[in-house]
């Protein structure tokens, strides 16, 4: 992978403590995770067409990838001016800015599930 096309955004749940005392539910818990990053993150995104938002994936548990060419670049700010027109909240670091937001209920749905229950 070229550094000027892709970049990583890692969460992971993988404490050999937890693995051991929660077994399955940890995949479950990383699913959850990724998928909410994923999805709470979008509001975020920078968006003109879409393009950046709607290529994002889960590549693997813990690792989601925006693919698009100058993801990298608007991830970081680079020299853009982010229009707000379809996404008022869209700027720089928006997985860094989700987070902000949203990391109690992450963590809450997390523990949910490692708790045996539905997030």
């Amino acid at each position: 992978m070229s550094d000027d096309k892709f970049f990583d955004i890692k969460v992971l749940i993988n404490n050999r403590e937890i693995l051991a005392r929660y077994g399955r539910r940890t995949e479950e818990a990383q699913r959850f995770l990724d998928n909410e990053v994923l999805r709470q993150s979008r509001p975020f995104v920078p968006f003109l067409q879409g393009i950046l938002a709607n290529t994002a994936l889960i590549e693997e548990p813990g690792r989601i990838i925006y693919v698009q060419p100058y993801a990298r670049r608007q991830f970081y700010g680079d020299y853009f001016d982010f229009t707000q027109t379809y996404h008022p909240q869209a700027g720089a670091r928006w997985t860094d800015r989700a987070k902000a937001s949203h990391m109690p209920a992450w963590t809450k749905g997390v523990e949910a599930i490692l708790r045996g229950g539905n997030a």
